[in-house]
């Protein structure tokens, strides 16, 4: 349980801001308090008498209310009231429920004049006429919050019980004063406490009933037939468990890597505060170091070839010096958390580690992780997001099936930047076979999608590029002219091929650097990585009517010798197939051709 301890401590850590409301409306609930929706808005007097009602859809909004153990994870046909806001079933509808509810509000409401207000109010019984009398529906399932006006103040928002915090205070008092459960040893803490039972549940907005610790019946619990009592299994203290499961909903809610049920989350246990997210790409953490949006980064100086894999380790680092970080104390922790049904959710990974080592494991993911990527005409060293890896190894998005495979990846990049694990053999395989047969890449109208090709195509190389330097072996970001490699070589050619005929194709039909119909290069690709010399000799064999548009191309010809005389001795012969080590050479020698100096000297040859 040392991820509820980490929460706890960092809930501890930031008690500042319990019960501040963001811009956004979030906040870090006090004890004893959860976030509900609401649909109407009651006003009435201190004396307990009806003034006004607003309600319904246009005025649906989530509030901090009050709440017991019991209703915070109430579920089905359990009768268990919230202390003060409620359901119409609770306040006026269900004669057995709004019993048990004024029973709640009974001792609370001599601790506070608003409070006793709503007890009022709610004795008399006349709600669901009140409402009627507005125009407003009276469902039971609706849900009411209150606003008590009080003879002295015309403030508005003080009379809102949900920003009142003195309401929240009288409530928390109360239940102190009324707790005779038995203390016991908390397995989160190895504190004293009174041990919970009931745990909360709407932790993650997008599971909302599912909790992390929960058990099929917690008023007669058995666990696999080894215990006959709750806290033998899960004993965890009333503190612990709130502070814990109300620092997790804060973090998800502000600062969540969500897909679907799944969220992730890396922060300081010190302060709570936020963290570089080891998924984003190089790009986006540096904007969000650096206050600014990638378009102005690129646009502003017209960049060329910026390395934002180096950019990142200097903003990170320029925080405060690497001195900083050798001596830095602070903790950081990364949490995954999933449900995989609607009723119970699991944390799938969870790693606390210094400070130092976080920014080390995420600076070195991304200086060996990244490849050459275009934007809106400029050229940028970056690692790819988590979702573009992702994309290229499983294909786009294809509904629900995928979406379970996409949160399965998430956890498992996680291990792979935080805990070193060596990259994923398999994914390379997958994504260098997917990408080898470039027209599976389909416009939503029809069409190769020459774009997503592409962009999957520089994917599979920077994780291609961190596979081998996992295994000791480094492949440069710039084209490496003796590098002997029968594959690297073999995606050179591919690449002076492909070059070589769009510029013919340019020069014929003057069609600007934007046409996207593939070459043969492109086409026959798919053989290629097959049977690369016996493919290579068609392709040939097809550039002669560019060779002839291009005199005799004699500029290219030369690059294409150059890269022949590189092959060893009988490698080029062989007609084994390519590993993915081709799609480097292609890439790189690419990129080579499309650099302005090479691109004149080929028009002036």
């Amino acid at each position: 349980m040392s991820w509820m301890r980490d929460l706890a401590q960092t809930y501890a850590n930031v008690q500042n801001i319990v019960g501040i409301t963001d811009e956004k409306g979030n906040a870090l609930l006090p004890p004893n308090h959860m976030t509900k929706n609401t649909d109407i808005c009651i006003v009435i007097d201190v004396e307990g008498n009806f003034r006004r009602a607003n309600g319904e859809k246009s005025d649906k909004f989530s509030i901090t209310i009050p709440c017991t153990e019991n209703s915070a994870s109430r579920a089905g046909a359990c009768i268990a009231p919230h202390p003060l806001h409620e359901e119409i079933g609770y306040l006026s509808a269900n004669k057995e429920k709004r019993e048990e509810y004024l029973k709640l509000l009974s001792g609370w409401c001599e601790l506070h004049p608003k409070v006793e207000a709503v007890y009022k109010y709610i004795f008399k019984n006349t709600l669901k006429e009140d409402l009627k009398r507005n125009g407003i529906k009276t469902d039971d399932k609706l849900f009411v919050r209150f606003s008590v006006e009080m003879p002295e103040s015309n403030d508005l928002s003080f009379s809102e019980l949900w920003k009142d915090n003195t309401v929240s205070e009288t409530w928390i008092k109360y239940c102190g004063q009324n707790d005779e459960k038995e203390e016991s040893l908390c397995y989160a803490t190895g504190e004293t406490d009174a041990i919970r039972v009931k745990h909360p549940k709407n932790i993650n907005p997008s599971t909302s009933n599912a909790k992390l610790i929960s058990c099929n019946d917690e008023t007669n619990f058995t666990y696999r037939g080894r215990f006959d009592q709750a806290n033998q299994a899960s004993a965890v203290g009333e503190k612990a468990s709130h502070q814990s499961h109300a620092m997790l909903k804060y973090l998800i809610s502000t600062q969540g890597y969500k897909c679907d049920t799944q969220a992730i989350i890396a922060w300081s246990t010190d302060d709570g505060g936020k963290l570089a997210s080891p998924l984003g790409d190089s790009v986006d953490i540096y904007c969000d170091e650096t206050k600014t949006e990638r378009d102005k980064v690129i646009d502003a100086g017209g960049i060329l070839n910026f390395d934002y894999a180096k950019a990142l380790k200097k903003a990170i680092v320029g925080k405060g010096g690497t001195n900083h970080l050798n001596s830095a104390k602070r903790r950081v922790a990364v949490m995954a958390v999933d449900a995989a049904t609607t009723g119970r959710m699991a944390v799938t990974f969870y790693k606390n580690l210094p400070e130092n080592e976080y920014v080390e494991r995420i600076i070195n993911w991304h200086e060996t992780c990244c490849w050459c990527f275009w934007y809106k005409g400029q050229e940028y060293i970056s690692a790819p997001s988590t979702d573009r890896i992702i994309a290229a190894v499983y294909g786009d998005p294809k509904g629900d099936g995928y979406v379970k495979i996409k949160k399965q990846a998430r956890s498992r990049i996680l291990s792979f930047i935080l805990n070193g694990e060596n990259f994923d053999g398999a994914w390379v395989s997958a994504s260098v076979k997917r990408v080898s047969n470039p027209f599976s890449y389909d416009k939503t109208d029809g069409g190769w999608d020459k774009y997503s090709w592409e962009r999957a195509m520089n994917v599979t190389c920077a994780i291609m590029r961190k596979y081998y330097i996992d295994k000791k072996e480094d492949f440069k970001l710039e084209l490496e002219k003796t590098r002997s490699d029968r594959d690297y070589l073999y995606g050179r050619l591919l690449a002076i091929a492909d070059k070589l005929e769009g510029h013919a194709r340019f020069l014929q039909d003057q069609i600007n650097d934007t046409d996207k119909r593939p070459t043969n290069s492109v086409r026959y690709m798919a053989a290629f990585a097959t049977k690369p010399l016996k493919t290579w000799e068609i392709i040939y064999r097809q550039l002669s009517p560019y060779i002839q548009r291009l005199n005799g191309a004699d500029w290219y010809q030369r690059q294409i010798d150059e890269v022949m005389s590189l092959f060893k001795n009988g490698e080029y012969e062989s007609d084994k197939p390519l590993n993915g080590v081709y799609l480097l050479g292609y890439s790189l020698q690419r990129r080579a051709l499309n650099n302005k100096n090479n691109q004149e000297e080929a028009k002036n040859a």
